[in-house]
């Protein structure tokens, strides 16, 4: 009886929190369910229901992390891009203006859209014989998918001659590579660049550095994690298997369940375990790349350089619901063998403004810092609004072929001419010192200063005046580099992006430099 009686003391509590939680959640969905009745039988106009479910679920999960997310039925394929980089489409990027058609911006390498003919500056006018004039970048890029082996027809106009055509492609299940770029540097260098963690990301690495290492002294390894947001955790650790030895703790997960928490192994040979190491990081690396980032800095297996990366360290699961339709939620946050969890921002406590507070020992530190520069006001204008894309383009019709990517430069004619050009259109180009100059004049009659400063502001003004065409000029040497990226995009597609980024790279070259010692 006395046994009974303790366990009686010890288990009660637990089963009135059940029952007490269990009792909350039903009595929550009764109010919300007899409230959507209400609403839908005596509202003075008439509702979309769904829309209005739709509405109250993202509200509901606003207030816990913006990495919980519902996925209706209709977007599930978006978890397939998730987790594996493939979906059934044709393989372009887009581009979608208000009130005009839809621009082919990037065709893949190899996609359907580019065996089909469709180039970059191509302009899709209608898919499915319907226009795409009234339709969002999304509704676009749903029509434009599908499953694979089914038809999807264009009216194109094209941008070399403008003839308007049209044009069928063949949907394919169409996948993205994590590897971005695989190639040898200077001095034995071996470099991969990797742009996220989805399904096989791992695997496609340990063959590039296999390749890279075929007939070449490998002196030094550097991955590029630079901007990519992570994927699946099982990824991470298969690509730390590539780097440690087998069976090395790399990471473990703990969430509110306890008996879900699990440590992660290396399961596989590993590839090198030798060779020095250098990960590239910035504030663009989260989840995944900072599992990575972190274990090989905890476990000494190599240097990482860059910037303090973004300090996310919550894990997702995929939970199926009724109809189809699944939930993206966090169930855990992970830690790095040293026993920290990298995550910055505190969801559970809110500032003042509703913003969650901030852990400042979030992220991973660099073992080397390497901040980069600001861009400029004008140079992030040119990249919002379009401008050197379209001048890509442009510059693609004039010229047949360039160099490679590694060795193209635009000439200083070709440059004044995008200045020529550019200067014509809309844009601020305002420096941050004319902003505070306004700011600073507002301020000043406000409080009534405005007599007495006003001969000195209006000085500052006329010495700050801007000049579209000379402030083209003076910021060339940061916004010709971006230019040149666009280019050979436009004649290599995206591996001609990433090789002409490298060119001139400050955090790349103090990786590089590690190794030179």
């Amino acid at each position: 009886m006395r046994i009974k009686s303790i366990l009686a003391a010890l288990f009660l509590p637990l089963l009135l929190h059940g029952q007490t939680a269990e009792f909350n959640t039903s009595r929550s969905l009764d109010i919300f369910h007899s409230l959507l009745r209400e609403i839908s039988l005596y509202y003075v106009d008439s509702v979309a229901v769904d829309q209005l479910v739709y509405t109250g679920i993202e509200a509901m999960l606003s207030s816990m992390d913006p990495y919980t997310e519902f996925i209706p039925e209709e977007e599930n394929e978006s978890i397939e891009m998730m987790t594996t980089g493939s979906y059934g489409g044709v393989g372009a990027l887009i581009k979608k203006r208000p009130g005009d058609g839809v621009l082919i911006s990037e065709p893949y390498a190899g996609s359907p859209a580019a065996r089909a003919g469709l180039i970059a500056g191509d302009v899709i006018l209608a898919i499915n014989g319907e226009s795409v004039f009234d339709l969002t970048a999304d509704e676009c890029s749903t029509r434009m998918k599908g499953t694979p082996g089914t038809g999807v027809d264009f009216l194109v106009q094209r941008l070399m001659g403008g003839d308007t055509v049209s044009v069928t492609v063949i949907r394919e299940k169409v996948h993205i590579s994590d590897v971005g770029l695989a190639c040898m540097l200077q001095d034995s260098i071996a470099y991969i660049r990797m742009t996220g963690f989805t399904q096989g990301g791992a695997a496609d690495v340990r063959k590039a550095l296999k390749e890279l290492k075929k007939g070449h002294p490998v002196r030094g390894i550097i991955v590029d994690l630079r901007g990519n947001g992570g994927g699946l955790l099982d990824e991470a650790v298969k690509l730390l298997s590539i780097f440690l030895p087998k069976n090395t703790m790399v990471v473990s997960a703990r969430g509110r369940i306890q008996r879900f928490d699990v440590e992660y192994y290396t399961k596989e040979e590993p590839l090198d375990t030798e060779t020095p190491l250098v990960i590239l990081v910035n504030n663009g690396s989260a989840s995944s790349s900072e599992i990575v980032a972190g274990a090989i800095q905890d476990l000494k297996r190599g240097i990482i350089v860059g910037e303090k990366t973004y300090g996310k360290g919550l894990v997702q699961t995929i939970r199926p619901l009724s109809y189809n339709a699944n939930l993206k939620i966090t169930t855990a946050k992970y830690y790095i063998p040293s026993g920290r969890c990298v995550q910055s921002l505190d969801y559970r406590k809110r500032n003042g403004d509703g913003t969650p507070e901030r852990n400042e020992n979030g992220g991973i530190m660099p073992d080397s810092l390497v901040p980069l520069s600001m861009y400029s006001r004008i140079a992030m204008e040119l990249v919002a609004r379009d401008y050197l894309h379209d001048y890509s383009i442009m510059y693609y019709t004039r010229n047949e072929t360039i160099p490679p990517a590694e060795a193209f430069y635009l000439s200083d004619e070709d440059y004044l001419d995008f200045v020529k050009i550019t200067a014509a259109k809309e844009f601020d180009d305002r420096s941050a010192t004319e902003i505070l100059l306004e700011t600073f004049s507002r301020t000043a009659k406000a409080e009534g200063y405005e007599e007495l400063l006003e001969k000195e502001i209006v000085a500052l003004k006329e010495r700050l005046l801007t000049d579209k065409a000379r402030d083209l000029i003076h910021y060339r040497k940061e916004i010709q580099p971006l230019l040149e990226e666009e280019i050979s995009c436009r004649y290599y597609m995206q591996e001609g992006r990433l090789r002409s980024m490298i060119r001139e790279d400050s955090q790349l070259d103090k990786a590089i430099s590690v190794f030179i010692r």
